[in-house]
Parts: C-alpha cells; sequence; structure tokens
C-alpha cells in the first residue's frame, strides 16, 4: 500500500519533469530559428574571421555611416537580444563608453582594423544569452 501510494505522489513531479524537458526542447529549437540568434552566429564567425587576420597593435572596430555622420568605435562585447535585438559595446576613440542598439534588419557596419588602446589588444565577446 505505501508503494502504491508514493507512486502515485510522485506521478506530479514525473509530469512536471517531463513539461519542463519538453519546454527546455522547445526553447532550444525556437532558439536556432530565431533570426537574431542567426544573425549573430554570422557575425561570430566574420568577427573571428577578421580578428585572425589582426596584428597585436589592432583590434576590431565598427563604422557605422547610417547615422548621417560616420561614426567609428571599438568593438568590445556583442550581444543580443530576442526577438530581434543586436546590441554592441564598445569605447570610442576618447574611450567614452558607448552602446548600440539595433534592430536585426537593420544591421549594416563596416569592420576595421583600429590601434589598440591597452597593451594588449581587445578581442571582441559575444553575449549568447
Amino acid at each position: 500500500m505505501d508503494e502504491i501510494h508514493s507512486s502515485a505522489l510522485d506521478t506530479p513531479r514525473y509530469f512536471q519533469e517531463q513539461m519542463e524537458q519538453m519546454r527546455k526542447e522547445r526553447e532550444e529549437i525556437y532558439h536556432d530559428r530565431n533570426p537574431v540568434v542567426k544573425a549573430c552566429k554570422a557575425l561570430h564567425n566574420y568577427v573571428l574571421s577578421f580578428e585572425r587576420e589582426l596584428d597585436e597593435e589592432h583590434e576590431v572596430g565598427v563604422r557605422l555611416v547610417s547615422f548621417g555622420n560616420e561614426v567609428s568605435f571599438h568593438v568590445q562585447q556583442i550581444g543580443f537580444s530576442k526577438p530581434n535585438i543586436v546590441t554592441f559595446y564598445g569605447v570610442n576613440s576618447e574611450g567614452e563608453r558607448l552602446q548600440l542598439i539595433q534592430h536585426v534588419s537593420q544591421l549594416s557596419f563596416l569592420l576595421m582594423a583600429v590601434k589598440k588602446f591597452a597593451e594588449k589588444p581587445c578581442r571582441i565577446g559575444f553575449i549568447w544569452d
């Protein structure tokens, strides 16, 4: 009798575990199909390829031309917010911090080699969650 009672108490936990597993699987599928995730994976590959060609005196910079004026900055991190926002973190040539927030459909910038600020060049970090 105790075994039956114990088993009945575990049934909701089993269903909760199954529901949690299904939620995680749905999230993984959504994550892989999300346009901003795909864009960030592509950006990651482009940046890594670009960084491999840099010497120890340079780091990755970005030049934007869509603001009417030319804006250039040293990129330190790139992240995203689902479902459609990509965020660039960095500093301008005066060392002022900045954050650029763009819709994934508006991504348009030029990767460029810029002189490093510090003794060691900054390599871009990607924020995946």
